[in-house]
C-alpha cells in the first residue's frame, strides 16, 4: 500500500500545538488538508517524545549525514595543519643542525 504525503517535523508540531491549544483536530485537519488520524498520531508521538517523536527517520539520517560530512571536513583541515607543522619542524631541525 503506497504511503501518503510526508510532512516535516515543524509542520507536524505546528498542527499538534494548535490542537493542544484547544482547537478541534477535525478543524485543523480540514484547514491544512491532512487526515484527523495523522493529527492524532502526531499528537501522541509529540506527547511521548517531543519534537524528536515527530521527526522522520529520513530527516534524522540526513541530519546525521550532514554532521558526519562536517566532521570529516574538520578532520581533513586538521590533517592539513598537522602536515604543515611537520614540514616546518623538519625545516627547523635541519636549520639547527646546519648552524
Amino acid at each position: 500500500m503506497p504511503k501518503g504525503k510526508t510532512y516535516d517535523s515543524e509542520f507536524k508540531m505546528e498542527l499538534v500545538l494548535e490542537v493542544l491549544k484547544g482547537r478541534k483536530a477535525f478543524e485543523v485537519a480540514d484547514e491544512y488538508n491532512v487526515s484527523c488520524n495523522s493529527i492524532y498520531n502526531w499528537k501522541q508521538k509529540f506527547l511521548n517524545g517531543g519534537l524528536s517523536g515527530l521527526t522522520n527517520d529520513n530527516q534524522i539520517k540526513s541530519q546525521k549525514d550532514a554532521e558526519l560530512k562536517e566532521k570529516e571536513q574538520q578532520i581533513q583541515e586538521m590533517k592539513k595543519i598537522i602536515g604543515e607543522q611537520k614540514v616546518q619542524m623538519e625545516l627547523l631541525k635541519k636549520k639547527l643542525w646546519q648552524d
